[in-house]
């Protein structure tokens, strides 16, 4: 079951609000929002939704979920750092995989969840790739995208917010 009002009431405040906050700061001095809120704060808002917990070391963020977060229309970044990406990409392989796309301000997000299935083929081409990236001795990170649009097509909507207003959520997942 989704904690949706939960959720909600921590993006309001957390997100929303502390966004707005910053706002003419930034502004004053030339800066866009875009970036001003962190992963973490991601991570804890698809915690609150999902009831999923923090995942201590180096893998998937959350017990059951990985969470990503990008603009609405981009693409949602994966990086694998040299010591502990083969680690990484196998445990992001075992779990679901949340994608938050929102806009430049915040006002406006949606809440894809992607599920494990649907990524294995992703994974599986990203495998051999990593391992060839680290046969160079230099290389420290190996990064790779997933789009919008196979968000889109692959993945179930589980919230958005318009406006910052919330406007949809999965009734039962």
């Amino acid at each position: 079951m989704l904690q949706v009002r939960e959720a909600y009431s921590f993006y309001r405040t957390y997100i929303l609000e502390y966004s707005r906050d910053k706002a003419e700061i930034y502004g004053q001095y030339g800066f866009s929002l875009q970036g001003s809120v962190g992963s973490k704060d991601w991570e804890v808002f698809a915690a609150i939704l999902l009831n999923d917990r923090a995942r201590t070391g180096n893998g998937a963020d959350l017990m059951n979920h990985e969470v990503k977060s990008a603009v609405i229309g981009g693409s949602f970044e994966y990086q694998y750092h040299r010591n502990r990406g083969l680690n990484k990409l196998t445990d992001e392989r075992d779990v679901d995989h949340i994608f938050v796309a929102r806009s430049e301000t915040y006002m406006n997000v949606e809440v894809w969840l992607v599920e494990r299935s649907k990524m294995f083929s992703t994974f599986d081409k990203w495998l051999p790739e990593l391992l060839q990236n680290y046969e160079t001795p230099d290389r420290q990170r190996f990064r790779r995208s997933v789009t919008y649009g196979f968000v889109r097509s692959q993945g179930i909507m589980l919230l958005a917010i318009s406006g910052g207003e919330l406007t949809y959520f999965l009734e039962a997942t």
